[in-house]
């Protein structure tokens, strides 16, 4: 009986120890949030483009009624470049800091690395988003 329940004991142990996360699938997760951010960062570098024309426009939109005050319109496109090059410049940081090939690292190691690096591309989301939204919310005042 003894015998017995020492076996069940054992084969759940192998079980519980086969549970832990391959850092393949955890890098693969990490490297798919990578290029659903980098989808974002286009649309960023779209929005700065039309934040610069209509920077560059400001007397012309200011005599077709379109803006009141300039000085305060263009602190507000300041405002918003300048989130959404903070947002670029840490996912171009990030990008030049992460490793993709641990070699040398356990399993455990690797996964604890990819994990800890999701979190930071998950921040980058939420950066990016944050900036993406405010810009768009304020470029839509000048769709035609």
């Amino acid at each position: 009986m003894k015998n017995i329940i020492l076996l069940c004991f054992l084969i759940l142990g192998l079980q519980a120890c086969q549970n832990e996360a391959d850092y393949k699938s955890v890098r693969k997760e990490v490297l798919d949030a990578h290029d659903n951010v980098m989808m974002d960062g286009e649309i960023a570098i779209k929005n700065k483009m039309r934040l610069d024309t209509i920077s560059a426009n400001m007397d012309s939109l200011s005599d077709a009624k379109l803006i009141a005050d300039t000085i305060a319109e263009k602190q507000t496109i300041d405002k918003l470049k300048l989130k959404l090059n903070k947002a670029d410049d840490m996912m171009n940081d990030w990008m030049h800091k992460f490793n993709a090939e641990l070699d040398g690292k356990s399993n455990a190691e690797a996964v604890s690395y990819f994990k800890a690096e999701k979190v930071k591309v998950n921040t980058l989301d939420s950066l990016y988003k944050e900036a993406i939204g405010e810009s768009a919310a304020y470029l839509s005042k000048f769709k035609k």
